[in-house]
């Protein structure tokens, strides 16, 4: 990796975490506007996996939480398959990937959290290696277009830190 393609996804990497930072105070400190995360009906079918511990705990609640939004559908596909038609505008890659992190890799949580917490941190960290690797993308390519590695660099940097890159990091 070339020195400042490495620069890059340190960069990436570090505004990655300053947005969770930033998203769990604002969790703390104000209501949420959209409270569809709240809505919560079990599966029309019995899910394949268990969705919650018996001691649903606050953090597990919180985590929960997160999903947001288009979240709230791409968790639910991934949880409980689709179910509606509606949520047949949520493409399968994404809640496919995500079922599958959470019966893997993060398997282990999912007694202490419950499957559907587990769901939503799957997808965080799907959509935050995504964009890291966007994020060394784009400086590649803006290296071949603009034939200056110093405005790459700096496009990238704005990539990283553009007031919509929350988007980009949220279920």
């Amino acid at each position: 990796m070339t020195p400042p393609l490495a620069a890059i996804v340190r960069l990436a990497t570090v505004s990655r975490a300053l947005i969770l930072a930033l998203s769990l105070l604002a969790r703390l400190l104000f209501r949420p506007y959209d409270t569809s995360a709240s809505l919560h009906p079990p599966c029309l079918s019995s899910p394949s996996f268990p969705s919650a511990p018996s001691s649903y705990n606050s953090t597990a609640a919180a985590i929960s939480s997160l999903a947001v939004w288009d979240g709230v559908h791409f968790s639910r596909s991934a949880e409980c398959g689709y179910e509606y038609e509606q949520s047949f505008a949520f493409l399968p890659l994404l809640p496919a990937s995500m079922a599958l992190l959470s019966r893997t890799l993060f398997a282990p949580l999912v007694p202490v959290l419950g499957y559907r917490a587990v769901l939503v941190i799957s997808g965080h960290i799907l959509n935050n290696v995504a964009f890291v690797a966007a994020a060394a993308y784009f400086y590649r390519l803006s290296v071949l277009i603009l034939k200056d590695s110093g405005a790459a660099y700096r496009a990238s940097v704005l990539f990283c830190f553009n007031p919509a890159s929350v988007f980009y990091s949220s279920l």
